[in-house]
């Protein structure tokens, strides 16, 4: 593999794990403009054994991030549910009081 090519998937890494800790910050507009800054670099010649490493250990840390963000649904998806149960509730509550 080129030093090049070396070099990119190294930057794509770097990127990958500042996605990661933006992740468990909840930061997930910024996740998303730091995947369109990866995508550039995901572009690596599988020429040696040290690019498949280095791809090996994107896809885990993609993995992580796919976690996190399937985390973060649905605790948005539990939210939503707790404020419709709320909102019945109170619509129960209004009709029933007047």
């Amino acid at each position: 593999m080129s030093d090049a090519s070396d070099a990119g998937l190294q930057r794509a890494l770097v990127i990958t794990l500042q996605m990661l800790a933006a992740a468990d910050e909840g930061e997930w507009q910024q996740v998303i403009e730091l995947d369109a800054e990866r995508q550039p670099w995901m572009q690596p010649t599988l020429s040696d054994r040290r690019s498949s490493e280095l791809l090996t250990t994107l896809h885990q840390h993609n993995e992580r991030l796919l976690e996190r963000a399937a985390a973060a649904r649905e605790s948005v998806q539990r939210e939503l549910g707790r404020h419709k149960y709320n909102n019945r509730a109170l619509s129960v509550y209004i009709a029933s009081s007047g």
